[in-house]
């Protein structure tokens, strides 16, 4: 096994950072607030020469999240981003009402979590976790072959592939 170099890493930021590109990053922070408690990052909003957000940050939790607009011509570039919430049907709710379309709704999945997707007003998509439980590696082969979670597995990944199936380029 090979060493991983020592990396120096700022603080507040972890080794893999995101970053959101969206039409509308400023909408896109509000939307973040709402749905899952971002808060922005004082003074890190900064606006480019053509008054668009070139960059501003939020947390959520422990994460950072870094975004800026996107130039009239540059492609839509979605991202997809895992949260870790403490109730995915909550999430869920608070999402919608911030403005997001439900795209899986909350199934508890045999690993012990209950996952959800929602798709937010700037075209992201969010996938919700929460974990319910600890599942020790020996148990996850019968779990997984229970029909109710192999159902449930099989909603997950069709609701995944209908959206990403009827997802253009052209999204917001």
């Amino acid at each position: 096994m090979t060493s991983q170099p020592q990396v120096q890493v700022p603080p507040r930021y972890a080794r893999v950072n995101a970053w959101v590109i969206s039409r509308d990053s400023d909408a896109e922070v509000h939307f973040l607030k709402s749905a899952f408690g971002a808060v922005e990052t004082p003074g890190s909003r900064m606006l480019d020469p053509d008054g668009d957000i070139g960059h501003v940050e939020v947390e959520i939790g422990e994460s950072v999240i870094m975004l800026f607009d996107a130039k009239p011509g540059w492609p839509s570039t979605p991202s997809h981003l895992r949260v870790y919430v403490d109730d995915a049907r909550a999430t869920v709710d608070q999402a919608v009402t911030a403005g997001a379309r439900v795209v899986t709704r909350p199934t508890l999945l045999a690993f012990g979590e209950r996952v959800a997707r929602v798709r937010d007003p700037q075209g992201h998509l969010w996938w919700l976790h929460e974990r319910v439980e600890d599942v020790a590696p020996d148990e996850l082969a019968g779990r997984f072959a229970d029909p109710d979670a192999q159902e449930a597995m099989a909603y997950v990944q069709r609701t995944l592939r209908e959206e990403l199936g009827t997802a253009t380029t052209d999204q917001p």
